[in-house]
């Protein structure tokens, strides 16, 4: 993710979202009777709202355990593989989405994350009980449990318009719409606005996304394009995608609407480049011209990271305003339609959401306190890259940034290691890439480059942890100053060789 490059700045996450615990069972509300009784009616608000006399969770199972976020996610599976088959139509989006997932214990209740209403789940082809909880958990029982080490198919139809989910704390929605275009993209989350999953960046997945809408309308996600049109339906279309290599559930998205699209080869690697049509036909023209440099920027980025990890490269701009600039959603990353059309910020622009494929989506966080793996690496090869184009060097810029920074308090009281969820998108886009050039300072060229590149080749999820002490095995210098210094400091790093700024 990189922030716009101009207007208001956009230093904080928007706050976790969550909706207002709905129905449980198979039945629903609807089963019951509008004559009831005010008593009656009462006691049902009361056990829906309140969770009066509802059966009691799993707490363990409802979450991933993440620190900032513990309702995110899900434990107790781990997921392989969705199928994600929705129709978009008009305000309501919804269908049916698969997820195969193998037991990692015993589980007498599976849980997803979903925003929209469901009306049915099946396991193994049952038909199991639904429970509705706060925080777009849904709680699944099956019949019988899940045995320990199974491989099991979780099924589930589901409804609704997305932004009639309630925010809360004053939060943005992941979902936007814009006249007739409309679509979900956003971090730390997104895909519960419009498929059900184990919504935590631990539990990464292959992907596939079939996509009804309507006829001359397009349908754009991740991966490769399988087809255009996989329906028999006069009035509809169904885009059909797919990922080949796993991904993070909040690395998916999609957005529908009419948009110019561009597709083809370069190198033996298919590209799928999408513009929406609402914008003028010149600002189109201007954005794919943009897109259209992604091949070059892949390159200069495996002259330092090694082979780019993914069989599927492009981007899309949409109409609608994003609260970021981009996000990396793998193999087509999402811009800001202003962002892009700066001439100034586009090409940093693309570097950042490009890196991103290696630091981000083929090495992706563990836990969302680890963002520094993610954003820390995409902002330095900013810096990495604008050196080989003949720009400032990155020692220059690391000198350059701490020098404006040196006497913000503020700024330093944002541990690396333990930003807080507040704090999530804010340091770590300065903090971070100068954190890592006194990191090359302090263990010399050769061995720092070594790092960079197999750090970003191998793939998988990974925490800032794992990071440091994998750069701790690869020199015989003392890390211990620069961590101290740099990722979990309160204060300005002083100006010391031991930290890199010697």
């Amino acid at each position: 993710m990189s922030q716009p490059p101009a207007g208001p700045p956009l230093l904080t996450r928007p706050p976790g979202q969550q909706v207002a615990p709905r129905t449980s069972g198979r039945g629903g509300w609807a089963a019951l009777a509008p004559a009831l009784a005010l008593p009656v009616v009462m006691v049902v608000v009361l056990v829906a709202v309140l969770g009066i006399g509802r059966p009691s969770r799993d707490e363990e199972l409802a979450g991933a355990g993440d620190p900032y976020h513990p309702s995110y996610g899900a434990s107790g599976y781990d997921a392989q593989h969705y199928l994600i088959d929705v129709t978009v139509d008009g305000t309501t989006v919804g269908g049916v989405t698969e997820m195969t997932a193998r037991a990692t214990r015993e589980l007498a209740e599976i849980h997803v994350d979903l925003a929209l209403p469901v009306s049915a789940a099946w396991v193994d082809g049952e038909e199991a009980d639904v429970e509705t909880w706060p925080e777009h958990d849904v709680e699944i029982t099956p019949d019988r449990p899940v045995a320990e080490g199974r491989t099991f198919v979780v099924r589930i139809a589901y409804a609704g318009d997305p932004l009639e989910v309630a925010p809360v704390r004053g939060v943005r929605t992941p979902w936007y719409r814009q006249g007739d275009e409309q679509g979900a993209a956003g971090q730390p989350e997104s895909s519960a606005w419009w498929f059900p999953a184990n919504d935590h960046p631990s539990d990464p997945a292959l992907m596939e996304s079939k996509i009804r809408v309507r006829a001359g309308t397009q349908a754009v996600s991740t991966g490769a394009l399988v087809s255009r049109d996989i329906g028999t339906e006069a009035d509809w279309d169904t885009w059909h995608w797919r990922a080949s290599q796993p991904m993070a559930t909040y690395l998916n998205f999609v957005v529908v609407g009419r948009y110019r699209l561009e597709a083809g080869q370069v190198a033996g690697r298919p590209y799928v480049y999408a513009v929406s049509e609402a914008l003028p036909p010149d600002q189109q023209q201007r954005l794919l011209a943009e897109l259209a440099e992604t091949p070059q920027w892949v390159a200069a980025l495996e002259e330092h990271l090694g082979p780019y990890p993914f069989t599927e490269m492009g981007g899309v701009v949409p109409a609608f305003p994003f609260w970021f600039g981009g996000l990396e959603t793998q193999t087509r990353p999402v811009y800001h339609v202003r962002s892009l059309d700066d001439r100034d910020f586009a090409d940093t622009l693309l570097v950042h959401e490009l890196a991103h494929m290696w630091f981000g989506d083929h090495v992706t966080l563990e836990r969302w306190d680890d963002i520094f793996v993610n954003e820390a690496w995409a902002s330095y090869l900013e810096w990495v890259v604008a050196e080989d184009e003949g720009g400032r060097t990155a020692q220059q810029e690391l000198q350059r940034h701490y020098d404006g920074l040196a006497g913000r308090a503020d700024f330093w009281r944002v541990r690396m290691d333990d930003p807080g969820a507040e704090q999530l998108f804010a340091t770590v886009y300065e903090r971070g890439p100068m954190a890592l050039q006194a990191l090359r300072n302090v263990m010399g060229e050769a061995e720092f480059t070594t790092l960079m590149r197999e750090w970003a080749q191998r793939g998988g999820t990974a925490s800032l942890e794992d990071f440091v002490a994998e750069a701790r095995s690869r020199t015989d210098a003392d890390l211990d100053p620069w961590y101290d210094a740099w990722i979990s400091g309160t204060t300005a790093p002083p100006r010391t060789a031991a930290v890199g700024l010697g």
